[in-house]
């Protein structure tokens, strides 16, 4: 569904490993944007948000990123995400830096990963690549895969609305 092409993991994985004998960073890129980042929208999104953003991805005509690892915990989600989410009664607010964040610089939309600050859940949100707080840098001099465009993201009170919240995450 959502003009994606319906293919098991299975065949997905055998893709990724094909791509992944020819250029690893190839198969990076789509394991980025078609695996996290609409990953996180087909499996933790509301119906108005797979039927905005998974077309258009799937045609490649919008870019997806995947926001979760950060510089001094790495992609601890469960006890070491500082990211942080509050509720200010009409926004998501997000303060925090995310590290080593494939297609960031350019992605139209990237999954982020926050822990709420008044319940201490993790919540994931839809943010646009030009919502205000919302910045990247790209990384330099990286050994391997230098193809893949890494990036650091900073959010500096960044206003993110309920819609763009996954619902299901």
């Amino acid at each position: 569904g959502y003009g994606c092409p319906g293919r098991s993991f299975l065949a997905d994985g055998f893709v990724a490993m094909e791509l992944a004998r020819i250029d690893p960073s190839m198969a990076t890129f789509m394991g980025v944007h078609g695996g996290l980042a609409m990953g996180s929208i087909y499996l933790c999104g509301s119906e108005e948000q797979k039927e905005q953003w998974l077309p258009a991805m799937a045609r490649m005509e919008k870019i997806g990123a995947f926001g979760l690892t950060e510089p001094d915990v790495g992609s601890g989600a469960a006890g070491g995400l500082m990211t942080t989410a509050r509720w200010d009664g009409e926004t998501w607010i997000l303060h925090g830096v995310k590290k080593w964040i494939g297609h960031a610089t350019f992605a139209d939309v990237t999954a982020i990963w926050a822990r709420e600050v008044d319940d201490g859940n993790v919540k994931g949100f839809l943010v646009e690549k030009d919502t205000p707080g919302f910045s990247t840098e790209k990384m330099e001099h990286k050994i391997a895969l230098r193809a893949v465009q890494n990036a650091i993201i900073t959010l500096d009170g960044a206003r993110v609305p309920e819609a763009m919240r996954l619902q299901r995450a």
